[in-house]
């Protein structure tokens, strides 16, 4: 964080929120977490069933943490449901392939997002002359120029994918 002092990040800042007369001060920490994912598979065993970020944990790229927890909620309530209403164990048993189906499908999106932006070397879009720069910035132009990429993007970003 030593190229980023307190300068640079006010100026960053200023420039992101559009807020030109930000009041600023000192910074008193900064720190550099790594964007992680992990997926606990079965997501349930015998009775106990696992909801939200106590199955996956999928980096804020992709911003689907809560819609993942979400789905895997409405999953488990209408199995849960149909359970004590008619004795249909059905949604019970299927629980766990329902939800990790869902949740690979946005790990994967999350990360070709991410790749996409940051690369493995962590480097911004936008600069330099290596392979790597020139593939992310490819991927970002067929993103912007391609209306099946858009769809893609569109479709994955609202949830709907």
């Amino acid at each position: 964080m030593t190229d980023w002092p307190d300068e640079r990040i006010w100026a960053e800042l200023t420039h992101r929120l559009h807020q030109p007369d930000l009041p600023t001060g000192p910074v008193t920490a900064t720190e550099i977490f790594p964007l992680r994912s992990s997926i606990r598979e079965p997501m349930s065993h015998g009775r106990l069933f696992l909801l939200g970020d106590a199955a996956p944990i999928i980096p804020p790229m992709g911003a689907k943490g809560m819609n993942l927890a979400l789905f895997d909620a409405e999953v488990f309530a209408s199995a849960v449901r149909d359970y004590t209403a008619t004795g249909d164990e059905s949604g019970l048993r299927g629980y766990s392939d329902t939800c990790l189906a869902r949740t690979w499908r946005y790990q994967e999106y999350s990360n070709w997002l991410a790749d996409m932006m940051h690369g493995a070397s962590g480097s911004p879009v936008g600069g330099g002359d290596s392979f790597r720069q020139r593939i992310m910035r490819a991927r970002l132009e067929r993103l912007l120029s391609s209306e099946v990429a858009a769809r893609y993007y569109a479709e994955m970003f609202t949830g709907l994918g």
